[in-house]
């Protein structure tokens, strides 16, 4: 039986914020003790704001949560979590644990490390933006799109800057074609031009992010949802396109309308994490195609009577969405290799470690 919400939950603030009855299941053992349940806001270290029926507070984590944790684990913007509140101190609490993540965006980390960034959590709906001026990029819109099917939460793609593509409608038949059933508006941030349209997706209770490279026009859309300059911009760079950060850490922001944004970063690299249906999601009908190869461990690349080679010889796939699909397959399968061999070395350091801790237990107490 699924679980109902108190009636001190039913139109409290947390119910605005995404709270529901999974929550409710998820933290019942923890209201006995005392605890109340809150939602992270904004994340600074291991000090975060994090909103309660009632207020916002300044929370830290136990050193418990901190020890038994993996970085990946601990407390993230649109978290929820379990806090004590400080009696003595007012406007303070202590973060205990953190609730199931119903959803997650993460990229791998910046540089050689084969590690997991967590971008956001509890996510409903993804709005990727990406630029109708030079910043436009098929490929790249396709990386993102993996991500997003694999964390979870539904793709939204905005594409953003009307005002500057003299050959919108044909861009969003373009991008249309190459991501199936997601669906694609035209908007336009500086006049408002169809943001309107954003709200079929949003409303109370739900969580939607942007995310996007620097520059594409995120807290622009974000100020005209609101109706008010809430976020700082900064103008593209006309040389070359780019943009400049103007968000510096991801927050929940919450409309008057009903609804919770979470503004993200620019992404200026955005390194695949590991994917289990996101490559399948992004690209259905490859997938589709590949049901009619003739081999079951078909590589699409060289092998005789492969169905998606023979779609793209007769157009039905076209050849850059061809070699993207190739491009992140690759990428997808030279993570997995590398974090294997990071958990390797990283289980063989720890049991030398381990030894060696014996060894000196052993001397320390006489033992032979």
């Amino acid at each position: 039986m699924a679980a109902k919400l108190p009636p001190s939950y039913l139109d409290s603030p947390l119910t605005q914020l995404g709270w529901n009855a999974r929550l409710e299941a998820a933290f019942a053992p923890h209201r006995a003790a005392g605890l109340v349940p809150a939602r992270v806001a904004t994340e600074d270290r291991h000090f975060y704001n994090v909103f309660t029926t009632d207020s916002e507070l300044i929370a830290q984590i136990t050193g418990k949560l901190l020890h038994d944790s993996a970085p990946t684990e601990l407390p993230k913007a649109g978290d929820w979590v379990v806090v004590a509140l400080h009696a003595e101190e007012k406007g303070k609490a202590t973060i205990h644990a953190v609730l199931p993540r119903a959803t997650q965006i993460s990229r791998k980390v910046a540089g050689r490390k084969a590690d997991e960034q967590v971008l956001g959590t509890n996510i409903d709906v993804v709005f990727i933006v990406q630029g109708l001026d030079d910043n436009f990029n098929l490929r790249r819109l396709e990386r993102f799109l993996v991500m997003v099917h694999e964390g979870g939460a539904q793709p939204v793609i905005l594409l953003n800057k009307t005002d500057l593509c003299p050959h919108t409608a044909q861009r969003v038949m373009e991008v249309q074609a190459a991501v199936g059933k997601t669906p694609v508006l035209a908007v336009c941030g500086k006049t408002g031009a169809g943001v309107k349209g954003l709200w079929q997706w949003i409303h109370t209770g739900v969580t939607v992010a942007f995310i996007g490279s620097s520059g594409v026009g995120k807290s622009t859309l974000i100020n005209r949802l609101f109706g008010e300059e809430l976020q700082s911009t900064l103008p593209v760079r006309e040389n070359d396109a780019k943009g400049r950060h103007s968000t510096t850490r991801r927050e929940l922001l919450v409309l008057p309308r009903g609804g919770v944004v979470m503004d993200t970063p620019g992404t200026r690299e955005f390194h695949l994490w590991l994917a289990d249906t996101g490559l399948q999601d992004t690209f259905p009908e490859i997938e589709a195609i590949a049901l009619r190869c003739h081999f079951s461990g078909c590589g699409h690349t060289v092998e005789k009577q492969c169905a998606v080679l023979g779609a793209v010889q007769a157009g039905e796939v076209t050849a850059d969405r061809y070699r993207n699909f190739l491009k992140l397959r690759g990428d997808l399968q030279k993570l997995e290799e590398s974090t294997r061999r990071s958990n390797l070395a990283r289980r063989r350091r720890d049991q030398a470690a381990q030894r060696t801790y014996n060894q000196f237990r052993r001397g320390w107490s006489g033992e032979e």
